[in-house]
């Protein structure tokens, strides 16, 4: 089975190749680190880097929604992973997308649908836009930027992006329905953490 976005995908990987500026920008925002890293540092801001004492903890809870939904998502991938595999990736199907994916990243073995990046991302990012929206947009503008690079490199189809999308958004929602009903338990945690000076 062929994804039904192949041919538009193809159409963008065709772009690769074109500037080395470009491929170079691209390059580094597809790898498996920079966008990953760069997260996980603005959440260690969010968390550490407050100083008002209401807005600290709203932070607080944002990052803990966030990372709680990371980790779920991606579970929740890998379960789908194992049962289902619709299509195979880009580059296995499309010249332009096996080039992009040999100059830019490297060839990935494990299924393309969905996409375990988006999920993760667009999780980190929804989590935290349940409670602090404003502090949701540099992740946002990230997991986009990850998810953009990786069609360009020829690793993900667009359609797997809006897949690993839906389900990150998802499980933030739900994750955040938890911690409502739930309250004391992430209320244990925040107060754990604050008794070994954590938060």
């Amino acid at each position: 089975m062929t994804s039904p976005d192949a041919d538009f995908s193809e159409w963008i990987t065709g772009f690769a190749g074109e500037s080395s500026v470009v491929d170079a920008v691209m390059a580094l925002l597809a790898t498996d680190f920079f966008i990953p890293v760069t997260i996980s540092l603005y959440m260690s801001f969010l968390w550490f880097g407050t100083g008002n004492l209401t807005d600290r903890i709203r932070n607080h809870y944002a990052v803990m929604c966030a990372s709680a939904s990371m980790g779920i998502a991606c579970g929740f991938v890998a379960l789908i992973n194992n049962f289902v595999e619709l299509w195979e990736r880009p580059f296995v199907e499309g010249d332009n997308a096996r080039e992009a994916a040999g100059n830019l990243f490297y060839y990935p073995h494990d299924p393309s649908f969905p996409s375990n990046l988006a999920a993760v991302a667009f999780g980190a990012a929804m989590g935290i836009w349940m409670y602090n929206r404003k502090a949701s947009i540099p992740v946002f503008v990230l997991a986009f930027l990850w998810s953009i690079s990786r069609v360009f490199a020829g690793i993900h189809y667009p359609v797997d992006i809006l897949g690993g999308l839906g389900i990150g958004v998802l499980v933030a929602v739900l994750t955040y329905g938890v911690f409502r009903v739930l309250h004391p338990v992430p209320t244990f945690f925040h107060g754990l953490a604050r008794k070994f000076y954590l938060a």
